[in-house]
């Protein structure tokens, strides 16, 4: 088993790479989640220092800054789980660079996940000894966002093309305004976060904004993209391609779950496992959100466009005969042909023997 392990790492196929930002993409989802928990469950200053936890241990200790101890193992924990967050995300970044070559976009994307990880945990930090400021605690949720597109990103763009034409131009643009829409929704959910009761400790600082013109600002962000969204669904229900159609649909139904779940929680004041709940669904939204932005368009355009200095054919080829057999494949083939002194000189006598034989000049 170890000995497979090792053979993975040394030599990993693109099936282990998309596996791998599978995971990153669902570490950084989970972590979103746990640190909801945190925030929702008052332990946010359950260890008030950082990188230890109370100054001088590591571990929480009962009483430490005036919490129950089992908040402090609530931060304690939400900060072990870096540990699998950063390991998945440097996976990616070395099986991309065992699996080359690939576009610039996906080696960027690759060496973001543990950089940007690495800063969250720097951030996250921050967040503490700012008391849970709701501006750290806002800029550590959309950091993380940002992550979750790097890694659904690689997941998209390093797996095989399917031949599949895009979408129309109109439904492109379509998506991309659903993208900016989706991330305005996330942007005024932080500051709704940052102004509601759920700040992490009792004592953590607030956003100095009404919470009710807050909540109704971002309603009216979500019915918008609900809107966009729906559109693009019904112009797309019978035609598109279906990896399209099949995202932008369970997009759709995200959106209304979340949409539904936001109402809920506000009326029911703001519970803290719907609050939790809802964090874990934002993730879950922007992450489809991305993947429909990227299968609205042809999967060779996002590489290509993306790095041209990167064959085509490098970056998705299988070693299978369709690559050997693409238009780019045949073109350097007969460029290297025509290129080649003995291979002129083979030609030029396999013509002088058909001439001699009475055959006619000249091939296809």
């Amino acid at each position: 088993m170890l000995a497979t392990l090792f053979r993975t790492l040394r030599h990993p196929s693109r099936e282990a790479l998309r596996g791998a930002a599978l995971a990153a993409l669902i570490a950084n989802m989970v972590i979103v989640f746990t640190g909801g928990i945190v925030r929702v469950t008052g332990s946010g200053l359950g260890c008030t220092d950082w990188p230890t936890c109370d100054g001088s241990n590591i571990t929480p200790l009962a009483g430490g800054g005036g919490h129950e101890v089992w908040q402090g193992y609530v931060e304690f924990g939400n900060r072990l789980l870096s540990a699998p967050v950063l390991l998945t995300a440097v996976l990616v970044w070395w099986f991309v660079r065992r699996t080359g070559p690939h576009p610039r976009v996906v080696r960027r994307l690759a060496l973001l996940l543990p950089l940007g990880v690495i800063g969250q945990i720097v951030l996250g930090g921050v967040t503490v000894l700012t008391g849970l400021s709701p501006y750290t605690v806002a800029g550590h949720f959309l950091a993380s966002m940002v992550l979750i597109a790097a890694a659904a990103g690689v997941y998209e763009l390093v797996r095989a093309p399917d031949g599949a034409p895009p979408a129309s131009r109109g439904v492109q643009r379509a998506m991309t305004a659903v993208l900016v829409v989706a991330l305005v929704v996330l942007v005024l959910g932080t500051v709704v976060t940052g102004t509601g009761p759920h700040g992490g400790d009792v004592n953590a600082p607030r956003f100095p904004l009404d919470l009710r013109v807050m909540a109704i600002a971002h309603a009216d962000a979500v019915w918008l993209l609900l809107g966009l969204t729906g559109a693009t669904v019904a112009v797309t229900w019978r035609s598109g391609p279906t990896r399209f159609q099949r995202t932008v649909r369970l997009l759709f139904a995200v959106q209304l779950a979340q949409g539904g779940l936001g109402y809920l929680q506000y009326w029911l004041g703001v519970p803290p496992t719907l609050v939790s709940f809802h964090i874990m669904g934002a993730t879950i939204m922007w992450a489809v959100a991305v993947l429909a932005w990227a299968r609205a368009r042809e999967h060779r355009s996002l590489v290509e466009g993306a790095d041209s200095d990167v064959a085509p054919d490098d970056v998705v080829g299988t070693g299978t005969a369709a690559d050997v057999t693409s238009p780019k494949a045949l073109q350097t083939a007969g460029g290297d042909a025509a290129a080649s002194p003995r291979a002129d000189r083979t030609d030029t006598g396999a013509d002088d023997a058909d001439d001699q034989a009475g055959a006619p000049a000249g091939r296809p």
